[in-house]
């Protein structure tokens, strides 16, 4: 947690780590995750018929590069809850993923709706949706990324620092006769 009776030079160190960790983790798991997207889009197409979701001015139209933008912005949400909120808290696995899943539900559809109507370029459109950016079906492929998430950046690889690391048990004390 940031607090502003913090030294400034451990407040610059505490922004540096999550800086780099940031970094890291955007270039790793971003693109891990536009991957996922078009494999969840494949999936959905093969289910219902037809894309869950398009995107309106991408010559594919049914995936975008431009997407990666909004990917990255999921990771540093991702990371950043992580960082300053779930950890510090010690909140519990299931609970992180519960929590995740509703503000990255709610991240995509705020990212839809700037691109189209503050940027004049809609990015992502489930068509038939009440929502147009984003589809109540979605929070299933939002938790599965949660998952992904926790399961890549703690047990796989560790993109998180040390201090999120179980604390080693501590030494007897040395014994004097």
């Amino acid at each position: 947690m940031i607090s502003l009776a913090w030294p400034m030079g451990l407040f610059s160190k505490r922004v540096a780590t999550w800086l780099r960790i940031l970094m890291t983790q955007v270039l790793y798991i971003a693109p891990l995750f536009w991957f996922m997207e078009l494999a969840q889009n494949m999936a959905w197409r093969q289910v219902n018929g037809d894309w869950g979701w398009v995107f309106p001015e991408s010559p594919y139209h049914w995936f975008s590069f431009g997407s990666l933008i909004l990917w990255a912005g999921c990771v540093a949400m991702l990371w950043s809850l992580h960082f300053f909120w779930f950890y510090p808290r010690r909140v519990k696995v299931w609970t992180r993923i519960a929590i995740a899943t509703v503000f990255t539900f709610a991240g995509e559809w705020f990212g839809g709706y700037m691109a189209a109507n503050v940027f004049g370029h809609p990015l992502q459109v489930w068509p038939g949706s009440p929502l147009v950016y984003v589809h109540w079906c979605a929070m299933f492929f939002w938790m599965s990324n949660c998952i992904i998430y926790h399961l890549v950046t703690v047990d796989v690889v560790d993109l998180t620092p040390a201090y999120d690391a179980p604390p080693d048990e501590e030494a007897p004390a040395a014994q004097t006769a």
